[in-house]
Parts: structure tokens; sequence; C-alpha cells
């Protein structure tokens, strides 16, 4: 993994973080967009210090070259003058052109290898922040639902941990029927107690103890049985 992927791997972590803590989802996750492209923007100018690097190399390959082939040149000039002996010279000053110019080809090969990574990962890198902010109106609603639910489920064990509530109506209802017994009791203790018994006897004989209807049943019933 690059250091640019690190780099980008903690911004990551840090979005997961706002994620879970669900605190203005909308407002944390518009921050962590704006870290990432800051991230890629620093990225992209370390890149650019590579490539800058790596044509400078490039350049002074081609320097190098070019005076290998110049004092080649040179070497053939001389050799038509008849002066073998300066042809000489200038192929030993081609000669370390020629090996100057084959370390700085390993090198920029090296360059230009690097270069094509870091351009790889960038464009990953902005791949990856491009799909994040197509999917951060999801995010946000599923940030929004998990705290919905959570509040929902947190009122639920509140009202199940509560038992004030029922233990008022537990009291109320048992004093709702102490109070009708008390009434019963009373209207007993009425009907039982002060008065003339004696009146209350002749009372009870002139009340019918029947309906009219039972009470003609009833003679029907004795007259048929004689």
């Amino acid at each position: 993994m690059s250091v640019f992927q690190r780099i980008f791997k903690v911004g990551e972590a840090k979005v997961n973080q706002i994620v879970d803590g669900l605190e203005k989802p909308e407002v944390m996750l518009d921050q962590a967009i704006r870290d990432k492209d800051k991230q890629i923007s620093e990225a992209k100018k370390s890149v650019m210090s590579v490539i800058a690097t790596e044509r400078q190399t490039k350049a002074q390959l081609d320097k190098e070259r070019d005076e290998q082939k110049s004092w080649e040149k040179r070497a053939e000039d001389a050799l038509k003058a008849g002066r073998e002996d300066l042809a000489v010279k200038a192929l030993e000053r081609g000669t370390e052109h020629q090996r100057k110019a084959d370390g700085l080809k390993g090198i920029w090969q090296s360059q230009r290898t690097n270069v094509e990574q870091l351009k790889q990962e960038i464009t990953k890198l902005e791949d990856e922040v491009a799909e994040f902010k197509r999917n951060k109106d999801f995010i946000i609603a599923q940030a929004k639902t998990a705290q919905v639910k959570k509040q929902i489920y947190e009122a639920k064990a509140n009202i199940k941990n509560d038992k004030s509530a029922d233990d008022l109506m537990a009291r109320m209802k048992a004093k709702a029927e102490r109070a009708t017994h008390e009434a019963e009791a009373a209207q007993e203790m009425a009907d039982t107690v002060g008065g003339d018994s004696l009146e209350k006897e002749f009372d009870a004989i002139s009340t019918p103890s029947a309906s009219a209807e039972v009470q003609a049943k009833l003679d029907a019933l004795k007259a048929k049985m004689g």
C-alpha cells in the first residue's frame, strides 16, 4: 500500500467514526469530502514534484546522448583530416558521455515507472472520492434512519423499565374496588340497622314476593293439584 493510500485510509476511518457517531451526518460528511479532496490535492503536488525530477533526468540523459554523438562526429572529422590521435581523444570523450547516459537511463526508467504508478494511484483515489460523493445522500439517510431507530428502541426500553405508571394504575384500581365494597357495606348496614323492626316485618309481608304473572301461575298450579 502506497503512502497516498495509507493517508486515504486514515480519512476513511474518520468517516466511519462520523457515521457511527451520527452527529449531524450531512455536515460531517461534507467536511470529510473536503478533507479527502485536500489529501488528493496534496498528493498531486507530490507527484508533480516527482514528475519534474523525472523530466529533469530525461533532459540530462538526452544531453549526454547528444554529446556522445557530437564527439563521435568529431572523431570522424579528425580521421578525415588525418589526425588519428585527435580522433582517439574524441572517441574517449564520447565514451565518457555514453557511460553517463547509460547510468542516467536506468535512473530515468525507474523514475518513469514510479511516476506512472503514482498517477494510477491518484486516479484510483479520485474514483473512490467520486463514488463517496455519489453515495453521500444514501449514507446520510442511512445514518438518520439508524438514529431514529435508536431513539425508538431507547423509548421502548424506558417504557418497559418504568413501572411507575403500572403501579399507579394498580393502586387506583384497588382504591376503586375498595370504595365499591365500602359503599355496598354501607347500604347493607343502612338496610339492617335502625328503625322499628316490627314495622319492617310487616313491610316485608305486604311486599309481593313474586310478580303478578308468577303468582297467577302459582294459583293455577294449586287449583290443578286440588
